[in-house]
């Protein structure tokens, strides 16, 4: 089978490997869509997403929809041909987060295509990816494969508005319109939120946002529309994971407003007005961490067509030309989402 292998920055080969066999509790799948996240693009260009450094041969993706092409022992629920997503986290299941039902924070959590762990824990854009059958959750046969591999950032985007809390008429703000920022305007506005805006340093992922949702867009680098929103936003979503898309939520807050920190920062530590935010103004100030129990909704919302994320897929690639969608989904001036398709699958 071919298999997507990273070694080192930018040295990025499509493999002949092995078809692996099922083991216990697990599945193996038949690949049917691999979306390519900003985890990925790290990875390729730079050799790591923050601490997690890649020190040796990884398989990239996590973000995937699939057919069940065999089970192993002791799966029960799950048959060859059935379509399914896939949460890329694996947790251990005995700790008190995994018991109290917030496995996104288990400290033995093992996330699918990631340098964070050695020996690194492999990913899925392979042709048969291997993957825990509890990981999975059964959709429909006629969701699309490459709408199908955009359940997982919904699901996370679905996580940030369940730690932002009610959101009804309430006027939401998002810092950084890449495909997670997006969905959360698509989900804050199916929640009924009074307004949506969006900001971003370019045009085209601003336009893709106002077709999922966002009533209001905004450059980053517009004094004027940005002063606009300053002070008057109930809930702020922090999705750019730069330092200017923090000040942005800052500034438009308002008092008493909430603050959801979804993008990683490039520095652990970020200067923050405890003073004048948080104490004065009593701005509640959250992190949010992948998704775990969003999963089945997130899958469910797309299968009944109660949410159309169809905009957010911009490019379809064969996983053969993996490095080619990579490099597509890194013009943030043209693509938002792009997705990796099983072999020999036209574009």
């Amino acid at each position: 089978m071919k298999a997507c292998v990273l070694y080192a920055a930018k040295d990025l080969r499509v493999e002949e490997r092995p078809v692996p066999e099922p083991g216990e509790g697990m599945v193996r799948l038949k690949m049917g869509g691999v979306g390519i996240c900003g985890s990925d693009l790290h990875y390729y260009h730079i050799g790591r997403v923050g601490d997690a450094v890649v020190k040796e041969p990884m398989v990239l993706g996590h973000e995937i929809c699939g057919v069940v092409d065999k089970v192993g022992p002791g799966v029960i629920g799950l048959r060859p041909g059935d379509r399914v997503i896939v949460n890329p986290t694996d947790e251990c299941g005995e700790c008190e987060y995994c018991r109290s039902g917030r496995r996104n924070l288990c400290p033995s959590l093992r996330y699918y295509g990631s340098a964070a762990r050695t020996p690194h824990v492999q990913g899925v854009m392979t042709e048969y990816p291997l993957v825990q059958a509890r990981q999975c959750v059964v959709v429909g046969g006629d969701m699309p494969f490459e709408i199908g591999a955009c359940v997982e950032p919904l699901a996370i985007a679905l996580h940030a508005l369940s730690r932002a809390g009610n959101v009804f008429g309430k006027d939401v703000f998002i810092s950084g319109a890449g495909p997670v920022g997006c969905l959360i305007a698509a989900v804050a506005r199916l929640n009924g939120a009074s307004s949506v805006s969006i900001s971003d340093m370019e045009d085209f992922p601003l336009k893709v946002a106002r077709r999922l949702g966002a009533d209001c867009t905004v450059k980053a680098t517009d004094a004027e529309g940005m002063r606009a929103l300053r002070g008057r936003c109930g809930v702020c979503f922090e999705a750019s994971g730069s330092r200017g898309g923090m000040q942005s939520c800052l500034e438009a807050v308002g008092t008493g407003g909430c603050v959801v920190h979804v993008g990683f920062q490039l520095d652990n530590e970020v200067p923050y007005p405890i003073n004048a935010l948080v104490i004065r103004r009593e701005v509640t100030i959250k992190g949010s961490l992948r998704a775990y129990q969003e999963f089945p909704l997130a899958a469910r919302l797309v299968e009944s067509g109660r949410l159309d994320i169809r905009p957010l897929v911009t490019a379809v690639f064969p996983l053969e030309r993996a490095e080619e969608a990579i490099l597509t989904a890194s013009d943030k001036t043209r693509s938002m989402k792009v997705v990796l398709v099983a072999p020999g699958e036209q574009s």
